[in-house]
C-alpha cells in the first residue's frame, strides 16, 4: 500500500493551507502522496497533489494526526495512511516549508483575470489591502485584547482609524477589501472610503456560518496578496497567507496586543516566510511589530502587483 496523506474540508482555507505545509514536510521526508478533498478544487491548483477523500477500504489503516513535534514527526514514516488535521509542527523545520508550499499554489486563470480587472478599475493608483475577519471570530468592543480569546478580532473602529491615517497621508489611496461575517457591518467603511471588493468568479459553499462572505476565499486571498501593505486580522490564517506567504513581499498592519478605543494605535511588521506560531506571537506579544508613533514612519502604499498570478 502506498503512503498517503489526506486533508479534508474540516476548516477554513487558511487552516487547511497550514495543514498542507505540514503535509509537504512529511511528503519530503517519507514520500507520502498528498490528496486533497477541498471545495476549491475547481479554482485552485496545487502542484504535486491529487484530488480525493479517504476511500472506505483505507480507513482501517488510517491514523488521524493533529499538531505534532519533531519527535512525533520522526514516527510518521511508519503511518501508511495519514488523516491530517494539524496546523502546528516543529517551528524551525516548518519555516523551511512555508514559502515552497506557497509557490505550489496557482489560482485558475479566470481568477487572475478578475483580480487584474478589479485593480485596473482604479487605473494604477496605490492600494492598501484590508482583511476583516468576523463571523466566528470574537469582535472586540471599546477594549481590544489579543489574548482574551483564541480568535479575537479588532473592532471596526480600529480599521477605520488605520484607513483614515493612510487617506490623510496618501489621498490617492484606495482599499481592496476581503472579509467574512455580516457585510452590513461594513457599510460605514464603504461610505467613508474608496473600497473595491473582488468578484466571486466561482460558486462557493462555505463550511460554516462563521465563514460566510459575499466573496470567494481563493479570489480574496490572492487579490489581497497582490498588495504590498495589508491591514490584517491578528491570528487569522487567512491574513497570514495573504500577507506573509503569497505574492510580493508585504507589510502587515496590526494593532497592539492591548488597546482602547480612545487610544487607537497600530504597528507595522515584515514577517515574510513566518509560520502560524510566529504570526500568533506577533499578535499576542508584539514580537516583530513596530508600533508607529510618527507619520514619517508610515510606509507609502504602491500599486497592486499582479504579474505573479
Amino acid at each position: 500500500m502506498k503512503k498517503k496523506i489526506y486533508i479534508a474540508n474540516t476548516s477554513g482555507l487558511g487552516n487547511r493551507l497550514e495543514s498542507l505545509v505540514l503535509a509537504s514536510m512529511i511528503e519530503d521526508r517519507f514520500g507520502h502522496q498528498i490528496y486533497l478533498d477541498w471545495p476549491e478544487a475547481d479554482c485552485l491548483q496545487i502542484a504535486g497533489t491529487r484530488v480525493g477523500a479517504i476511500p472506505f477500504w483505507e480507513r482501517p489503516w488510517s491514523e488521524k494526526i493533529r499538531d505534532f513535534d519533531a519527535a512525533r514527526l520522526d514516527t510518521l514514516g511508519a503511518v501508511r495512511i495519514i488523516n491530517l488535521r494539524g496546523t502546528y509542527g516543529p517551528r524551525e523545520l516548518q519555516r523551511r516549508y512555508v514559502l515552497p508550499t506557497a509557490k505550489r499554489l496557482r489560482p485558475h486563470p479566470r481568477i487572475g483575470h478578475a483580480i487584474r480587472d478589479t485593480f485596473a478599475s482604479r487605473q494604477g493608483r496605490p492600494v492598501v489591502a484590508v482583511h476583516i475577519r468576523q463571523g466566528d471570530f470574537v469582535v472586540a468592543g471599546d477594549s481590544y485584547d489579543a489574548t482574551s480569546t483564541r480568535h479575537p478580532a479588532p473592532p471596526l473602529w480600529w480599521y477605520e482609524h488605520v484607513m483614515e491615517t493612510w487617506v490623510r497621508l496618501f489621498p490617492d489611496v484606495f482599499f481592496a477589501l476581503g472579509y467574512s461575517g455580516d457585510a452590513g457591518a461594513l457599510a460605514r467603511l464603504k461610505e467613508r472610503f474608496d473600497i473595491v471588493t473582488f468578484p466571486k468568479v466561482f460558486n462557493y459553499r462555505t463550511l460554516s456560518p462563521g465563514h460566510v462572505s459575499a466573496g470567494h476565499p481563493v479570489v480574496d486571498m490572492f487579490g489581497l496578496a497582490c498588495c504590498t501593505t495589508l491591514i490584517a486580522t491578528p491570528t487569522s490564517n487567512f491574513s497570514h497567507w495573504a500577507c506573509n506567504l503569497l505574492g510580493p513581499r508585504s507589510r502587515c498592519v496590526l494593532p497592539p496586543a492591548r488597546m482602547q478605543c480612545d487610544t487607537a494605535a497600530f504597528g507595522i511588521a515584515d514577517l515574510r516566510g513566518c509560520v502560524m506560531l510566529d504570526w500568533r506571537d506577533a499578535a499576542e506579544s508584539g514580537r516583530g511589530v513596530t508600533i508607529i508613533s510618527a507619520d514619517r514612519d508610515i510606509p507609502p502604499p504602491s500599486p497592486a502587483v499582479t504579474d505573479w498570478l
